[in-house]
């Protein structure tokens, strides 16, 4: 019986795609319109999704020609010295802008977060609200980024149509040809402290058409890729790297600033943290200082002054001739910055973007140019929290590319899913990383089986339950203590144990349920209580406030540990999301769930609980009520473990009340 052909596994994968991001989006979009229509802004503030109290400080000229409005915090409520909380909204999301106490009428803006910083947060906006006139103090919610879902949407579109059909490394990603799988002679690492698994990767990667590296919580996985960025540059290769968030690239751009200098090195979008090694690539700064950015720069400056102009008149005839002229001087200055852009991209070595940023029509216009030849490979980090079809956007994007890396963790957290719709959900969860590793096996990937993070016995439980016990601890952290590895830290129970867990079964610390039309969450007061306690006990023991992180998977808890801990500010408390690729010297997890049904809820997640506990680097305290927990399997597989292997205590209410 004949196989399938090309377009019928292309248009098989491509219709589950299509099904399952229709889905999210709706839910992601009512979502958002729901809370944005119920809640008053002080309310979006409180969850993150808006900032208030703004007025605008300046006008000015953007990539693009577009008009950037920085917005700070309104002098009248910021007591010279407040800091602009931003909550979730960061570089890349899509927020509005409108006056305070806004009616249904009221006029608003919309555009893209460019710059967000401690003192102000910076919009790009279209032209289609230039005319729009705000005034007074302001607030910014943040909207469903349906960009995003039409770039995936047309990449989908693209992949069905593409001209020529599919190359070969489409084909091999579908499954339709085999990959060539095999490691390269390299003569010499410039990274001598990488261990033997880490070289392995390299050499896999460098000699496979697609290759996996496989990096579980601190191997080094970062250290390796920039290991194979290195490599392919120094053979000449232009290299694309992207990740799916605009943190997860600045990490990798920061790693390359000292090895890649000057505009070799291009980093496409906005970077999240503004950091000068970060500034210093960004494709918007080059355009402005290099030499054949001077043109451009006339032109900014001429529709900067034009926009000064506006903000002092107010007159609507003028405010509209005003406009009149700079949209003529914008058509200019696109054109001359088009060619700007496109030289700019040609003459780097490395461009890194997200992968929503690397279909930008600027690296668009240098591949055309280049007949299809910008690049020599496309190399996708944290591709375990990345939506397959954002994958395909650079490699629909620049086709002719003969190699794909990818790095990640499919142990650790999937990308974050909205809809409850399981067939929908399954489809969206299941990431790149993981359709490889089904289509090819072990073989098409490297795992790096050496981490320098933990103490052995906090990695024990993770290494056998996620890893096949494959994973080791370097020497340099295998045995260290709170008490034993950092200065001034005394010996207590809390300080000589990797591992320690407080047992809440019984009738004593029972869990509640935080309820508001838009979510359900779960808090545990006795157990938050226990957590202040143990907080301050490793706090007396000569622990800073910044050693300590508090990791919990309810956000009501979040919010009642945070209550409890204000006199420790430097105590992070975050749910399991936000500690994604994050480590402390010691890590509190308060497990919530204690109830006669034995729920466990999100504590069924796997993956999710491998994160949290493998952010400790030597000292990991759970508090949890062991006979709940046990209903699950996997639970009962860690709480067999550490009856073995942890130190056992059993608090007594009387302690925390």
């Amino acid at each position: 019986m004949p196989g399938k052909t090309d377009k019928e596994v292309v248009e098989n994968l491509v219709g589950k795609f299509r099904g399952s991001l229709e889905n999210e989006k709706s839910v992601d979009v009512d979502e958002m319109a729901t809370l944005l229509s119920s809640l008053p802004p002080k309310k979006l503030a409180a969850r993150g999704l808006a900032v208030v109290n703004l007025v605008i400080g300046s006008l000015r000229t953007g990539l693009g020609g577009k008009t950037i409005i920085e917005l700070e915090l309104d002098p009248a409520v910021a007591n010279g010295s407040a800091v602009l909380d931003t909550g979730d909204i960061r570089t890349g999301d899509i927020v509005k802008v409108t006056q305070d106490k806004a009616k249904e009428d009221t006029p608003f803006i919309e555009g893209v977060v460019v710059k967000s910083g401690s003192a102000s947060i910076a919009v790009a906006i279209d032209e289609k609200f230039e005319n729009i006139e705000l005034q007074g103090r302001l607030w910014m919610a943040k909207l469903a980024n349906s960009i995003t879902y039409k770039r995936m949407e047309d990449t989908l579109s693209d992949l069905i149509d593409m001209e020529g059909g599919l190359t070969k490394l489409h084909r091999i990603l579908i499954g339709q040809e085999a990959p060539v799988l095999e490691e390269k002679d390299v003569s010499s690492f410039f990274d001598d402290t990488l261990n033997d698994s880490q070289k392995s990767a390299v050499k896999f990667s460098l000699g496979s058409d697609v290759s996996v590296v496989h990096g579980p919580p601190g191997t080094g996985k970062t250290y390796t890729v920039i290991e194979i960025i290195r490599q392919l540059v120094s053979e000449g290769k232009r290299v694309l790297v992207c990740g799916p968030s605009n943190i997860s690239v600045d990490n990798i751009l920061e790693r390359l600033h000292s090895h890649i200098k000057g505009d070799q090195l291009i980093r496409v979008g906005h970077p999240a943290r503004l950091l000068q090694s970060n500034l210093i690539h960004s494709l918007d700064i080059v355009s402005k200082t290099s030499n054949q950015g001077q043109v451009i720069r006339d032109i900014r400056q001429e529709i900067d002054q034009h926009l000064k102009k506006v903000s002092k008149t107010k007159s609507g005839r003028e405010r509209r001739g005003i406009y009149a002229e700079v949209k003529e001087l914008r058509k200019d200055y696109r054109q001359r910055e088009r060619d700007v852009l496109r030289n700019i991209i040609l003459q780097a070595q490395v461009v890194v973007s997200t992968l929503h940023g690397s279909g930008s029509r600027c690296i668009r216009n240098a591949y055309t140019q280049t007949g299809g030849k910008l690049f020599d490979a496309i190399i996708i980090d944290e591709v375990s929290q990345s939506l397959e079809p954002q994958c395909w956007i650079p490699l629909a994007a620049y086709p002719h590319t003969p190699k794909l890396i990818i790095a990640g963790d499919n142990k650790q957290l999937p990308p974050t899913i909205k809809t409850k719709v399981n067939k929908f959900k399954t489809v969206l969860e299941s990431t790149l990383f993981d359709r490889l590793v089904k289509l090819y096996g072990e073989k098409i990937k490297r795992l790096l089986n050496v981490q320098y993070r933990m103490n052995t016995q906090i990695m024990d439980f993770p290494s056998i339950a996620m890893y096949q016990g494959k994973l080791m601890a370097a020497e340099s952290v295998a045995n260290r203590t709170l008490c034993a590895d950092i200065e001034a830290v005394e010996a207590a129970d809390e300080t000589e144990a990797p591992v320690l867990w407080m047992d809440t079964q019984g009738d004593d610390f029972p869990e509640s349920q935080s309820e508001d039309e838009f979510e359900t969450s779960r808090f545990n007061v006795n157990e938050a209580s226990l957590v202040k306690l143990y907080v301050e006990k490793l706090f007396n023991a000569g622990l800073k406030e910044t050693d300590i992180g508090v990791i919990t998977p309810y956000s009501a808890q979040t919010i009642l540990i945070k209550g409890l801990l204000e006199s420790y500010p430097g105590v992070e408390v975050s749910t399991v999301d936000g500690f994604q690729g994050r480590e402390k010297n010691a890590i509190i997890m308060s497990l919530v769930r204690s109830n006669d049904k034995r729920e466990v809820g999100f504590l069924s997640d796997e993956r999710r609980l491998n994160v949290a506990m493998t952010r400790p680097r030597m000292h990991l305290c759970v508090i949890g009520n062991m006979e709940c927990i046990s209903s699950d399997k996997f639970m009962r597989s860690w709480v067999d473990w550490a009856e073995e292997n942890a130190q056992l205590e059993y608090p007594d209410v009387s302690d925390v009340l």
